[in-house]
């Protein structure tokens, strides 16, 4: 139960950005928001890796790398970005099944 509170926790941070409660454009970079919320989640991941059973599924590594790197290079460039318009149209767009 404690490393699925830690990963239900990271996962909700790392979601902020594309929550409808979130002011856009969402600004990234050293002092912004998402500087404490990868302090956040930094802080989650020695209680996951301590407490978890198997490894995640690939596909979360995937989402992971993706959501990382799009996250560094937005902080690089000290960015505001409209995530939860970006968000809007990737899910629109998806098609289940």
């Amino acid at each position: 139960q404690v490393m699925l509170d830690a990963h239900v926790r990271s996962m909700v941070l790392l979601g902020t950005p594309f929550n409808a409660s979130t002011p856009q454009p969402f600004t990234f970079g050293p002092q912004s928001k998402w500087a404490e919320i990868t302090t956040e989640i930094r802080a989650q991941i020695p209680v996951m890796l301590q407490h978890r059973l198997t490894p995640p599924p690939r596909e979360t590594y995937s989402l992971n790398r993706k959501l990382s790197g799009a996250f560094l290079l937005a902080s690089r460039l000290n960015a505001s970005v409209d995530c939860r318009t970006l968000w809007t149209k990737v899910v629109e767009g998806y098609r289940f099944g």
